[in-house]
């Protein structure tokens, strides 16, 4: 049997089934609260896991579940790394306001009918930071704070249609010698549908057992004290992309994506991307969230933030193809955000 001609409903199925499995992990107590409509903002620790890591993603509003076709699937989608052909590389640098500064990086290597084997890593620091105390005022000192992901990630075509993959990565945290670690997994699938290259993606990421933020260690590595447990920033989402235009020399992606976070209300995202002959790239997306706007103080538009724009440009020389991928992201009232991408196909 042809295994591109099985029945939809099965690729459906297992598109699905395995993304609710963490839904009903969770537990009855927090379903109502993430599903209802409650926000829970600050609610969940190590929020660098939801920092945008790619220009290209957060250009298009990062409806990227259903599109990515590149090493940032690691990130959005797991199982849409299949869609690699040769080895990639990517590095992401990001200033965020305060001083905050994220990284972010992967590699990864298609291994033919057996799958794809990629590792990431995802940083965000601080640098040094004065102390001052409440009676004494700046003492001179300085203390930093860091967070960062370890991952690796493996995914494989079930058939020619069908794709899963998952992700495993060491969470570390540390703040001026407060520190924790925990253990968390993504999941991603991909599903081409066959009709005008509408693809059909979801995910889960950062599934994983409570941070425990403000675990204080001696010298010998023992634990001395133990601060308040946060869960992880669980992030579901589904989406679906199609070429509206695909001509020899331009193509035209457009996407749809609903995203839900345990931490925060539901919202949905809309991208596209324009391609002329596989060199140059222009994005636009933007972010609706209008349930959370309804009780906002002072905002009239209707959206709460990440209008966005992108482009990109690709160049191939002596066997290596690279890319770089600029965003810019609307903030509203903190500072503009800008992102710069690199990425290295050998």
């Amino acid at each position: 049997m042809n295994k591109g001609n099985l029945n939809p409903w099965k690729y459906l199925a297992a598109l699905v089934f395995p993304l609710l499995l963490p839904a009903v992990l969770l537990g009855q107590d927090e379903l109502p609260t993430q599903l209802g409509g409650a926000s829970r903002a600050g609610t969940a620790g190590a929020q660098f896991l939801q920092l945008g890591i790619s220009a290209r993603a957060t250009g298009m509003g990062e409806t990227f579940v259903a599109l990515v076709n590149d090493v940032s699937a690691v990130y959005y989608n797991p199982g849409a790394l299949t869609e690699l052909e040769e080895n990639e590389a990517m590095f992401n640098h990001t200033t965020l306001p305060g001083g905050l500064r994220h990284f972010f990086a992967a590699v990864a290597h298609p291994f033919g009918p057996s799958g794809v084997l990629a590792v990431s890593f995802n940083m965000l620091t601080t640098g040094d930071i004065p102390v001052t105390r409440a009676f004494e005022g700046p003492t001179g000192e300085t203390f930093s704070a860091s967070e960062s992901a370890v991952g690796i990630t493996y995914a494989r075509k079930l058939t020619d249609r069908f794709s899963v993959g998952g992700t495993a990565k060491l969470i570390l945290e540390d703040f001026a010698g407060f520190d924790d670690r925990v253990v968390a997994f993504d999941l991603g699938t991909l599903y081409h549908t066959g009709f005008r290259k509408l693809n059909l993606g979801m995910s889960v990421s950062n599934f994983g057992p409570d941070l425990n933020f403000g675990r204080k260690r001696d010298s010998e590595g023992n634990l001395t004290f133990k601060g308040q447990s946060f869960p992880l920033p669980i992030t579901f989402r589904f989406g679906v992309s199609v070429d509206v235009v695909n001509t020899e020399e331009s193509k035209v992606f457009v996407g749809a994506q609903l995203v839900q976070p345990n931490d925060n209300l539901r919202y949905e995202t809309l991208g596209f991307e324009y391609s002329w002959n596989d060199i140059l790239f222009l994005r636009g997306g933007f972010k609706v969230d209008e349930e959370s706007d309804k009780d906002a103080v002072g905002d009239s538009n209707g959206f709460s933030e990440n209008v966005s724009a992108g482009a990109g440009l690709k160049a191939s020389l002596s066997g290596f193809t690279g890319r770089f991928d600029v965003s810019w992201v609307n903030q509203e009232n903190l500072n503009n955000l800008v992102r710069f991408s690199i990425h290295l196909m050998f």
